[in-house]
């Protein structure tokens, strides 16, 4: 059983002078010095329903008069002494008690409850001077806590309920631990969750871990001035350097409006003919778009009717070139402009029926193909089939010598399906001059090089330009340029490109096809 005096707590009950109910002692008595008060038992020792009686002391430091007030946290105290009296939940005196010499005492019984646990008595007492008036009297406090019927143990006050208590905000002893009390001590700040011994230190201006130390260990920046308190600054203004901005400063990327919260960098770009996020760019993405693939096109302006552009005819490319909403749609003949090519993936290649000897379907006779469906060769050339093999080897090597002397190279970029989500939309032409609207899922990029230069493109793109016959990535980017920056990329349809384009020669078409 542990018992514990102490002199730290607050006021937190009526005391009592000749029966007249105060706030404590110093509403009433001020001027002189703090006494000390003590509560002491007959027995330390004691259990259950047991009576103890309790001994009251004020020191004679203002002089040799005192008043008290001793109130208990459960059990029931009781009158034992003259000149005393119960009192709401406590006892008091009935008449202010003197001393010839020492300390003045006031003696009061408690009963225990009938079950383990602890108790808490705490006592205000008033020193005074005698004079009969209230000045030059001085108040001081008593507490002191026990367990009855177990071993008992000291928990601390722990109003914040962060786990840690603080010896300047009180405790008890107890069997066990009660609600709003920690076993642990350290808080030092018992009113703040955020600060308690362990904690991580966060750039608060607050002692987090407990530790007397502030802020400490935490990154150094330095901030710009700030005028709007949009949290952007800009470059050359007044800095600060701190691990978190002052109110008036902010990050130093350089605000194109410090006198506009709405505008700074990364905020969303409305429709306003305002640069809101600071790219020197004006309502880009913003303005309405109407029209799918080749007719996907920008409104003039925040208020103005869009309308899509004109189809053009469907070609071989990937794309979607009559604005349906379907790619490559149409026949193979339509779209390829030659017998004997099939449109795949964007680019026309041969069926199988022309310079080779084949068979699809059934075996056509051939008693060692298969029976139905696939593709097997017949015993052409002498019955020697590997002279098939050695052709189509040969018309491979021709067109890939015919590819490299056309200038551009095209491969297909076939990543794996993860790195192929994350480049979706990476099309460089798509992402400068589409509209975000537009854009569509790339089922497959095209690596197109120029000499040193080389740049990944929807296969839409590539086909265009292979079309178009562009020998450098400045002039792919010419066909959807205009003077003030980004457009629509279909406004090459209505405005002449600044590069002029190649002659065509009426062999190409078939050459590409070729090659």
């Amino acid at each position: 059983m542990l018992a514990t005096l102490a002199a730290l707590l607050p006021a937190r009950a009526f005391a009592r002078s000749n029966g007249s109910a105060t706030q404590g002692c110093r509403g009433c008595h001020s001027g002189g010095q703090t006494p000390t008060v003590l509560v002491t038992p007959d027995i330390t020792r004691f259990g259950p329903g047991q009576v103890l009686k309790l001994t009251v002391s004020v020191s004679p430091t203002n002089g040799d008069a005192a008043g008290f007030y001793l109130e208990s946290s459960v059990g029931t105290l009781s009158v034992v002494d003259s000149g005393t009296k119960l009192s709401g939940k406590g006892v008091t005196h009935s008449a202010t008690r003197t001393a010839a010499s020492g300390p003045i005492t006031f003696n009061v019984g408690w009963t225990a409850p009938a079950t383990p646990g602890g108790v808490d008595f705490t006592a205000w007492g008033n020193s005074a001077d005698g004079d009969r008036t209230s000045r030059g009297d001085g108040e001081g406090i008593g507490f002191y806590s026990v367990a009855f019927g177990c071993t008992g143990r000291q928990f601390y006050h722990d109003y914040d309920g962060d786990g840690f208590g603080a010896e300047s905000s009180g405790y008890t002893v107890a069997c066990s631990l009660p609600p709003l009390y920690s076993a642990a001590l350290g808080d030092c700040n018992d009113n703040d969750p955020n600060m308690v011994p362990g904690n991580a230190e966060i750039c608060d201006r607050k002692d987090n871990d407990c530790d007397g130390e502030v802020d400490e260990g935490l990154a150094i920046v330095s901030y710009c001035r700030d005028a709007d308190l949009d949290g952007h600054g800009v470059s050359g203004a007044a800095t600060m350097s701190g691990c978190a901005p002052s109110k008036g400063f902010g990050s130093c990327d350089d605000d194109c409006n410090d006198d506009d919260a709405a505008i700074y960098p990364g905020a969303t770009e409305l429709c306003n003919d305002r640069d809101d996020n600071c790219n020197d760019h004006i309502d880009e993405n913003a303005r309405l778009v109407c029209g799918v693939g080749w007719c996907a096109q920008y409104a003039a302006g925040c208020t103005s009717t869009c309308t899509p552009g004109s189809p053009r005819v469907e070609e071989c490319n990937d794309f979607d070139d009559d604005c349906d909403g379907v790619n490559d749609n149409g026949s193979d003949l339509a779209l390829c402009g030659q017998a004997g090519l099939v449109c795949r993936a964007g680019y026309c290649v041969g069926d199988g029926t022309g310079g080779l000897s084949g068979t699809s379907g059934t075996s056509g006779g051939n008693d060692r193909g298969p029976a139905g469906g696939g593709c097997s060769f017949s015993r052409a050339a002498n019955g020697r089939p590997w002279l098939a093999l050695t052709a189509l080897l040969a018309l491979l090597a021709r067109r890939l010598r015919r590819r490299l002397r056309a200038g551009p190279q095209i491969w297909p970029a076939r990543p794996n399906s993860r790195t192929l989500r994350r480049m979706a939309h990476r099309c460089e032409v798509c992402e400068s001059f589409r509209p975000r609207g537009a854009l569509e899922a790339a089922r497959e990029l095209v690596e197109l090089s120029f000499g040193e230069r080389s740049v990944r493109l929807c296969r839409g793109h590539a086909g265009i330009a292979r079309n178009s016959q562009v020998s450098s990535f400045e002039e792919l980017r010419a066909l959807y340029a205009e003077s003030e920056g980004k457009r629509s990329y279909v406004a090459r349809r209505s405005t002449p490109s600044a590069v002029p384009a190649k002659p065509r020669n009426p062999g190409r078409r078939a050459a590409d096809l070729a090659r």
